[in-house]
């Protein structure tokens, strides 16, 4: 990682706001009525510099959904896993389109 401007610490910031942005997370109810309640993992982050000075982000997280029949361990969250790929500025520390 060379002369980063950015942390670790502010890159899964970046990160986590994403995943909220692009998830619908918290309470939900379904068409029948269940309830269930959605949250989240971060897995795996792997920053890169890239040639042109700004920091290209892949990372991995799981989407957790517990419902009212949520029972460990016979009946456990669903857990679907996601990735995805963002890139940074460096200045800024705001995602580009």
């Amino acid at each position: 990682m060379n002369n980063r401007m950015l942390t670790e610490k502010k890159i899964r910031e970046i990160v986590e706001s994403q995943i909220r942005q692009d998830n619908e997370l918290g309470e939900r109810a379904g068409g029948s009525g269940h309830l269930s309640y959605v949250s989240y993992r971060v897995d795996e982050i792997i920053p890169r510099d890239l040639p042109d000075g700004q920091i290209e982000v892949a990372y991995t997280y799981t989407l957790i959904t517990e419902t009212e029949f949520t029972c460990y361990p016979d009946n456990p969250p669903y857990e679907t896993t996601c990735s995805s790929i963002i890139r940074i500025d460096p200045e800024t520390g705001t995602p580009l389109p």
